[in-house]
């Protein structure tokens, strides 16, 4: 028989391993209930309505909209820097659209909703850069569709890894509501070049029209190299998959090379001829160029060796338009043969 105050210590244990499982209970139903009014109400506050994320909603709602065939360009940052749509557009004769505003987005999000949006009789191009990882940034991506809350909980939902990233996007979005646009306003009042990171960048459809004067203003040396091996396959799988969709559902695909830096690129051009035979052996689909044809000099660069100026993306966007209009020309006479 146990002893009273052994009863009373074991009494004592329990009521405290209870009263622990409850404050645990509690202050997890009270993280995830902060966690909802935060992003998911559909009253909640609004804190990135300037930020330079909010370009990529843009663009969906534009894909989203009644419209007619679109040439929908996809990828890392180079496509917002990159594409001059109102050139292609004079050269295409069709609305053109860009989908993808920084590569910490992932391009699995991308593919997410392009399988959204995306429609038959458009025409999809994946520029094909550096930048081609799978990996996410939550929180730049929850802040692109914070306002569009059927978008926001889908991509939430098929997340799981988000569940350990809460207190994270909790902490950033209550930062962004109180300091996190004052702080931005003093960064745009101290620099000197006019800000091209803000949502005032980009036009109705989430095409960027800010002016970006050049050159770029660093020192370049010769420090990329397109090599297979740097080359993310995980992302190279998901595009064939979804290259597989396009064709499924009358939606054309087709690859071209982003704009590269003549001076910061360390390939010779028979290296340059053995990477585009090995990725486009890779990827299920037509190349619509080689890199040979996307370099360009440093002074059609802004801020990056991958980030064109104005000057620069009316250049490489004419090319682009040209080269895509030529390969439907062929595709036509190949399909009428």
């Amino acid at each position: 028989m146990l002893s009273s105050e052994k009863k009373n210590c074991i009494k004592g244990l329990l009521k405290l391993l209870i009263r622990g499982a409850l404050l645990a209970l509690l202050c997890y139903l009270g993280h995830c209930l902060l966690f909802d009014l935060l992003w998911l109400e559909p009253d909640a506050p609004i804190a990135y309505d300037i930020s330079y994320e909010k370009g990529l909603l843009k663009q969906v709602h534009a894909l989203q909209s009644k419209r007619e065939d679109n040439v929908i360009i996809f990828g890392a940052s180079y496509v917002s820097f990159g594409i001059d749509a109102a050139e292609m557009e004079s050269i295409l004769g069709q609305p053109v659209q860009t989908l993808g505003v920084e590569a910490s987005m992932g391009i699995p999000v991308l593919i997410d909703l392009l399988k959204k949006t995306a429609q038959p009789g458009d025409t999809v191009i994946y520029m094909l850069g550096e930048a081609n990882s799978s990996a996410e940034n939550s929180i730049a991506i929850c802040a692109a569709l914070e306002s569009d809350k059927e978008l926001l909980y889908s991509y939430i939902a098929s997340r799981d890894g988000l569940k350990d990233k809460r207190s994270n996007l909790i902490w950033r979005k209550l930062y962004a509501l109180t300091i996190g646009k004052p702080v931005i306003r003093m960064e745009a009042l101290l620099s000197k070049k006019k800000q091209v990171y803000s949502i005032d960048s980009f036009d109705e459809r989430g095409n960027m029209v800010v002016d970006r004067p050049g050159p770029l203003d660093t020192l370049v040396i010769p420090f990329e190299k397109l090599d297979m091996e740097d080359i993310e396959l995980e992302t190279m799988d998901k595009l064939n998959l979804f290259i597989d969709w396009c064709g499924a559902n009358e939606v054309n695909f087709v690859v071209a090379y982003a704009p590269f830096m003549e001076e910061s690129l360390d390939n010779s051009s028979e290296e340059l001829d053995a990477f585009h035979e090995e990725i486009s052996a890779y990827l299920h689909a037509d190349f619509i160029d080689k890199p040979q044809d996307t370099l360009l000099p440093a002074d059609r660069f802004y801020n990056h060796p991958s980030h064109l100026n104005s000057v620069g993306a009316k250049e490489y966007s004419h090319d682009l338009a040209e080269r895509l209009k030529k390969y439907r020309e062929e595709k036509s006479c190949d399909s009428s043969n």
